[in-house]
């Protein structure tokens, strides 16, 4: 690993924005390339990265540690920046601990709460030695950085040692029960042109550990509900799989997922959705979970592209809102654009001509500008003499 030793300036505004689902600050990224810390204690590694995406009032946390076990390890803190553009000096707004820690995961209750604004960063003190007790973990992370200072900070510059292309594995979190992401379409439903399409769903626990939490179906075209149908899960390294979620959790038709965990760890979610014709087999496509922080957000354009023949195959168009509701714009090439709004927590599906253009040609540009809220865009183009499908996402260009 490359470190490097100097005053840290990097913007805030650098790091992901995050949907206002949960306020997070931190992150437990399970990535390759483990990395552990052998410095003289007490150091602080901070993470740069993840500042608190809403003021808010953190109550949960989970810590990394690597190695070995040790009792009054580890502290937590929350660092101020003193200003919103650059990262030159802090202050700690709260501390909590010392934590013991277990090799391992590290769930926590931050007792009492503590209170962070929007910009705040999290940081974990070690006070042991790696040889000892072992030291905070971390993992690769493009665009990510740690910063390592000396001693049980309180105050003082972000001059010290960086490791960039790492993330700390430390998050905090105003509840327990965290939205990690969305599978933005899900359904056991009859198709077009005599298709049966299921959703699919592997869910594992990355990087060793148990994940614990809830897949919540929320039914297209109306508003979430705490009523929704929800399912429990407890999964590890081996993966748990269902072959036609909805139709397991008792359910039918077409809507949406909800990934909460509520053991601070976020699981890995693939899901893959398929016509099922029987006997001759399977088709479709794979759809990843969608984190909050790389949802379109107000001020993003982005952009899909129609087929190049709409005879054959037919193109349906899906939006899903999180925790506000949405306006976007919607421009068909370069004719005329158009407002659409939708509602808080739904999702909705149209066919590409009841999306925003009644009359849409083949091999055109969709612009779509976010003027509010925060939601997932995709398209899905479908074979009407096979049923084959493809889905594509619109990403902020």
């Amino acid at each position: 690993m490359n470190a490097q030793t100097r005053t840290f300036l990097l913007c805030v505004a650098l790091a992901m924005p995050a949907a206002a689902q949960n306020v997070v600050v931190g992150s437990q990224a399970v990535l390759s390339g483990s990395i552990s810390f052998n410095t003289t204690p007490p150091y602080t590694l901070v993470d740069v990265s993840h500042p608190a995406n809403a003021d808010g009032t953190l109550t949960s946390a989970s810590v990394g540690w690597i190695s070995k076990s040790c009792t009054g390890a580890f502290k937590i803190k929350f660092l101020r920046p003193s200003s919103t553009a650059e990262l030159t000096s802090f202050t700690v707004v709260a501390e909590r601990g010392p934590f013991t820690a277990v090799a391992g995961r590290n769930q926590l209750s931050l007792t009492p709460p503590v209170a962070v604004k929007q910009g705040d960063l999290i940081a974990v003190t070690s006070l042991v030695s790696a040889a000892a007790c072992g030291s905070p973990h971390g993992w690769t992370q493009t665009n990510a950085a740690i910063l390592q200072l000396n001693g049980d900070v309180s105050a003082g510059t972000f001059n010290g040692v960086e490791f960039r292309g790492y993330t700390l594995a430390a998050r905090a979190t105003d509840t327990s029960n965290v939205l990690e992401g969305v599978i933005p379409a899900v359904g056991s439903t009859a198709g077009a042109a005599g298709s049966f399409f299921r959703t699919s769903l592997q869910i594992a626990c990355p990087g060793g550990g148990t994940c614990t939490g809830q897949l919540v179906f929320h039914p297209a075209g109306v508003p979430s509900s705490p009523a929704d149908q929800a399912i429990p899960y407890t999964v590890g390294a081996a993966a748990v799989s269902y072959t036609d979620l909805v139709a397991t959790m008792g359910k039918s038709g077409l809507g949406t997922l909800d990934v909460v965990s509520n053991n601070g760890f976020p699981p890995l979610v693939t899901a893959r959705i398929y016509n099922d014709q029987g006997a001759s087999g399977t088709s479709g496509f794979t759809e990843e979970m969608i984190r909050p922080a790389d949802v379109l957000h107000p001020g993003d354009t982005a952009v899909l592209l129609t087929p190049a023949d709409l005879t054959n195959f037919r193109v349906n168009v899906g939006v899903r809102t999180l925790s506000s509701s949405a306006t976007v714009e919607v421009q068909y090439g370069f004719r005329s654009a158009s407002s659409l709004d939708f509602p808080a927590n739904t999702f909705e599906q149209f066919s590409l001509a009841g999306f925003g253009d009644t009359a849409p040609v083949e091999n055109e540009q969709i612009f779509v500008s976010v003027v509010s809220g925060d939601l997932v865009i995709y398209q899905t183009v479908t074979d009407n003499k096979t049923n084959d499908s493809s889905i594509a996402f619109a990403r902020r260009q």
